[in-house]
């Protein structure tokens, strides 16, 4: 770019500088507009108003709810144990016939794995596969 260039550029930034300050309010304005607006709508405030009375009740019927009597020590176990022997219905589906997890790690020798070696001395000599 050329000195000439550098000035027509800043000529035209200067041009939209003032074509936008021109279109703005004044800032003394815009600041008493802000202080000018009405307070919130009380109307916005009744949700929270009522969450948190629903709230405040719940917690006042919780603590003040009367509660029955402590179960006695073979009643609390009994029911331990009840609990204790649950199953959920659905743990039939989770074993697999024949698909039960070993107790060691399989190991492999060479009997068991045939070797193409093996394969190949079983093949006659001039012939191809």
């Amino acid at each position: 770019m050329t000195a000439k260039d550098d000035r027509d550029l800043s000529e035209r930034f200067t041009v939209l500088r003032d074509e936008d300050a021109a279109g703005a309010p004044p800032l003394s304005r815009v600041l008493r507009g802000r202080e000018a607006k009405p307070p919130a709508h009380p109307a916005r405030w009744i949700p929270v108003a009522a969450l948190v009375t629903a709230a405040a009740l719940t917690a006042v019927v919780l603590v003040l709810k009367p509660r029955g009597a402590e179960p006695t020590i073979e009643e609390a176990i009994a029911q331990a144990q009840s609990i204790s022997s649950w199953t959920a219905p659905t743990d039939e589906w989770l074993t697999l016939s024949g698909l039960e997890i070993p107790n060691s790690v399989p190991s492999l020798s060479l009997s068991s794995v045939t070797l193409p070696e093996e394969q190949n001395a079983a093949t006659p000599q001039g012939e191809a596969r």
